[in-house]
């Protein structure tokens, strides 16, 4: 399996690779009227319009306002991007070094990888944005 992993507020996390289209620098966004709070806006990334999420809110994490990367991901016909501080590196890992959480330890995370003391939280995606689409 291969992820991304990047920062967010000096904590680190992955995504399965399989689910993104591309990385960005951050751009500027347009905001949208009586959005969802964790929507910051929309942005123009070479004529498709990506719905831009501020993952820090999402995940309720101390928002660090500085974004340097957008991780744009393909979700049901629709791109959508996530303000990430930085991304780190892209790893290949065995799934067998994905440590799986118990469902009721943290819905949003598939499982953790422990490299180098370091300990990375692997984000179930699909189940995340699921959550929000349900609350919008």
């Amino acid at each position: 399996m291969q992820v991304i992993v990047f920062s967010l507020n000096n904590k680190l996390f992955a995504i399965p690779t399989n689910k993104v289209s591309e990385i960005t620098k951050s751009v500027a966004s347009i905001k949208v009227p009586n959005a969802p709070y964790w929507v910051e806006g929309l942005i123009n990334l070479r004529g498709n319009v990506v719905t831009l999420l501020n993952l820090s809110k999402i995940l309720s994490i101390d928002d660090g306002l500085c974004y340097n990367s957008i991780i744009i991901l393909n979700y049901e016909d629709d791109l959508l991007g996530l303000l990430v501080d930085n991304v780190e590196q892209v790893l290949d890992i065995k799934e067998e070094r994905i440590q799986i959480l118990k469902k009721e330890d943290n819905q949003n995370i598939m499982g953790i990888i422990d490299i180098d003391n370091n300990i990375i939280n692997v984000l179930d995606i699909e189940k995340l944005i699921g959550q929000i689409e349900n609350k919008a």
